[in-house]
């Protein structure tokens, strides 16, 4: 193969590459890609750590808790949201969560009008 042959073969994977990035689905790990109307409340899980959450248009913040399922304690829990109009609320403050535990969980969305939102539980300090 000529080096002009090689060169034009990794530009068009590069270019798949990054049209394959460029989808509707999830981008972090966790992300189901669930979209739930303002209305609705949302469930996520993830390694046993349950996360239910919903939306109070009267205070325009999200409130809802996460529960350790597991027999033994999951540390560095924390919640994200994704916004329809691509806005990221959190993530929370990392916390510790005791066998069967049970910790609520806010996030402001104050100023923020969207159509949709997805939620995900991040696990770990590498959001795993």
């Amino acid at each position: 193969m000529t080096r002009h042959t090689l060169a034009t073969r990794a530009a068009i994977l590069a270019l798949v590459a990054v049209l394959a990035a460029c989808t509707d689905s999830p981008t972090e790990p966790g992300e189901s890609g669930t979209r739930w109307n303002a209305g609705e409340t949302a469930t996520d899980s993830r390694r046993g750590v349950d996360l239910t959450i919903s939306y109070n248009a009267t205070t325009h913040r999200f409130d809802g808790s996460v529960t350790n399922t597991n027999a033994s304690a999951v540390t560095d829990v924390r919640v994200e949201i994704h916004l329809s109009n691509g806005t990221e609320l959190g993530p929370t403050p990392r916390v510790s969560l005791g066998a069967d535990e049970t910790k609520s969980v806010t996030l402001d969305a104050s100023g923020q009008n969207f159509n949709w939102y997805s939620v995900h539980v991040e696990l770990g300090s590498s959001s795993s």
